[in-house]
């Protein structure tokens, strides 16, 4: 059955092509979505920062962190098998798959493993904010520390536990909607989505590059 990994990523910036993670935190779920496990790392990018004033991680905390060549091969232990959770999804996916072939892998989760939880609010809320704050505040939680991974991965979880009681009720906003991305988004993303196989595994990994 299936079973979930809810990720959150914290950067070096914005661009997908260019920046680097900094913070990576995982939660994972079973298939009731009770919490099985969780595990959080700081990540030495290699590069200064532009997103200081955003995460409140420093050059210098990140200094004395591992690269994320260092986590790589357990970072795909946690995700192989379970289907990827994550507010915007696309942003915390481009950023594995960026870094997890840099470290020598053959890419990251792909789309199909994948459940947005900002995509999912279209569908199960009336339009308003779609950030994870914004939306965490409209089904009435409280969501913890704005910009750190674990707390931010904590508040996703909860969504993804909101848009499941609201399906199983059947309290849709609507049927169908599109993303920010212009994409078209359906209902129960979760129903459809399945565990990722990553492209090498642990004993087949390719050597990894200088990172």
């Amino acid at each position: 059955m299936t079973s979930f990994a809810v990720v959150d990523v914290e950067t070096t910036g914005l661009d997908r092509s260019a920046d680097r993670i900094v913070e990576i935190a995982v939660i994972l779920l079973n298939h009731n979505l009770v919490e099985e496990g969780r595990w959080q790392s700081l990540v030495n990018p290699g590069r200064a920062s532009a997103a200081v004033e955003i995460h409140g991680l420093s050059d210098a905390v990140l200094a004395g962190a591992p690269r994320f060549a260092e986590i790589s091969q357990h970072v795909v232990d946690l995700l192989t098998g379970r289907v990827l959770v994550a507010h915007h999804a696309a942003f915390e996916r481009a950023f594995l798959t960026r870094e997890l072939t840099r470290a020598g892998y053959a890419g990251g989760p792909d789309e199909d493993a994948c459940v947005c939880t900002m995509d999912q609010s279209r569908i199960y809320l009336p339009p308003g904010p779609h950030s994870l704050r914004g939306v965490a505040e409209r089904l009435g939680l409280s969501p913890a520390t704005r910009h750190r991974a674990m707390s931010d991965a904590e508040t996703c979880a909860r969504l993804l536990r909101c848009y499941v009681e609201l399906e199983e009720r059947g309290q849709r906003y609507t049927d169908a909607a599109t993303n920010r991305e212009a994409l078209p988004v359906y209902p129960a993303q979760w129903r459809r989505a399945r565990g990722w196989e990553p492209p090498y595994s642990k004993y087949s990994k390719r050597p990894a590059p200088g990172a």
